[in-house]
């Protein structure tokens, strides 16, 4: 097994002789995606740790991936990585554009609409959501960002509202507490429900990373829920909803 064993990338980038600067196709048989360490087989021959000219597309690389391979005719720790071979239309090249453009999709609602379950759901007397599709590549990975503003927050004992996020289309998801942003309020009360009434609200911010996503057009969208709530404490107000997701 050939190796590349230094982090010195003189012998890349020296001049070379022009007829011994060539060009090879590899396939990465495995891939890093911390420290980009590979293998890669070139004509049968697996060679470990090539160092990789195109850097931006280092996070996009995965097993199976056909890349272009400079070769000087000198010994293999002068080759290098040029970067994926990429069909037009397909996924890969659709990652590939994404590290340069639209790989942020964001949207928002700024209408108000109300929640009075403590199940994760839509809101009433508004639209569903905010919500974005993308697509997802073979990392599985998307970093999502969301914020909303929940007021008139009135509890006796024990209650919150929350926001979390759906994933539909590729990948199936519930909305879960476990990635929610909420408040939690409580206030001492006596009886039954309790003699006091406090309200109050909350603007904020919550970011989670999903992965172990399936390939192709993921839906991200906004739930909500009101949970711990008592008879008669009336419902959550969500506005100014708005989600961000980074496909990764």
């Amino acid at each position: 097994m050939a190796s590349y064993g230094s982090d010195d990338l003189t012998p890349v980038l020296a001049a070379q002789p022009a007829p011994g600067v060539g060009y090879r196709q590899g396939v990465i048989r495995s891939w890093n995606t911390q420290t980009a360490e590979n293998t890669v087989d070139v004509g049968g021959t697996l060679v470990t740790n090539l160092p990789i000219l195109n850097t931006n597309e280092a996070v996009l690389l995965a097993p199976g991936d056909v890349v272009g391979i400079l070769s000087t005719g000198g010994p293999v720790s002068s080759w290098a990585i040029l970067g994926r071979l990429t069909i037009p239309g397909s996924d890969a090249a659709a990652s590939a554009l994404r590290m340069v453009s639209s790989r942020i999709v964001a949207a928002r609602d700024d209408a108000m609409g109300t929640r009075n379950s403590d199940t994760y759901g839509d809101l009433s007397g508004a639209s569903v959501g905010p919500s974005v599709s993308v697509r997802i590549s073979s990392s599985g990975m998307a970093l999502v960002f969301w914020s909303a503003d929940a007021g008139k927050i009135a509890w006796r004992r024990i209650s919150t509202g929350g926001t979390s996020v759906a994933v539909s289309g590729a990948t199936t998801i519930a909305a879960n507490a476990a990635f929610s942003l909420g408040q939690y309020l409580e206030h001492p009360v006596s009886g039954d429900p309790g003699a006091a009434v406090v309200a109050g609200g909350l603007q904020a911010a919550m970011m989670h990373l999903f992965t172990g996503l399936n390939p192709g057009i993921n839906t991200f969208t906004l739930k909500y829920r009101h949970a711990g709530a008592w008879a008669g404490e009336g419902a959550v107000e969500f506005q100014q909803r708005e989600i961000a997701v980074f496909a990764l």
